[in-house]
Parts: C-alpha cells; structure tokens; sequence
C-alpha cells in the first residue's frame, strides 16, 4: 500500500488536460477490471487483484511518458485504471474459481 500511495503522489505532475469522459477511459476500467478480476479469480486474494491491476495501470502511464512523441501521460488514466481493478477484484470474488465450470450428474 505504501508504493501505491507514493506512486499516486508523483502522478499528478502527468497530469495535462484531459477529460474525465475522454473516449479511452472506457478502455482503461475494462482492463483494469479484467486485470484485477483474473488475479482475484486466480490467487483468491483480492488485495493481489487489486495490486496487479494497480500495476498495470502505473506501468502504462510510466510507458506514456518515456514515449511522449506517440503517447501521453495522465493520471486520470491511471485513476480510472486503478477504479477499474478495484471493482474487478471485488467481482472477482463474485465468481471465484470453484464456480467457473460444468458439473455432472447421474
């Protein structure tokens, strides 16, 4: 928790003018959720749902800004990108392992 916290102080210096309804927001949650469902799903741990989901949204804007001729930086991406993991995590736990599958009876 504590390198997320210190991750999410140096973001805002990303920050430029972008939307909070931009068109790649969408995007941004649905991996996020899906990122953070699978490692839920798969480790039974949410906390690890949410750190995965968490990452990759840190690692993609850190991407952005060493590429800024092709890509832009933005915090609120990675925001909605965290949001996106946190709710995946939690419907993670939802549909857990045990569940996904088919049984039969005689």
């Amino acid at each position: 928790m504590k390198h997320f916290l210190i991750a999410l102080a140096l973001l805002p210096s990303l920050a430029y003018a972008d939307e909070w309804t931009g068109r790649d927001k969408g995007l941004h949650f649905a991996v996020g959720a899906a990122v953070g469902g699978a490692v839920t799903i798969a480790t039974d741990r949410r906390d690890y749902g949410i750190a995965a989901g968490v990452a990759v949204g840190l690692a993609k804007e850190l991407y952005d800004s060493q590429h800024r001729a092709t890509h832009t930086p933005s915090a609120k991406d990675f925001a909605v990108t965290a949001l996106g993991a946190v709710a995946g995590a939690y419907t993670g736990l939802v549909i857990r392992r045990q569940f996904i599958g088919y049984q039969t009876s005689f």
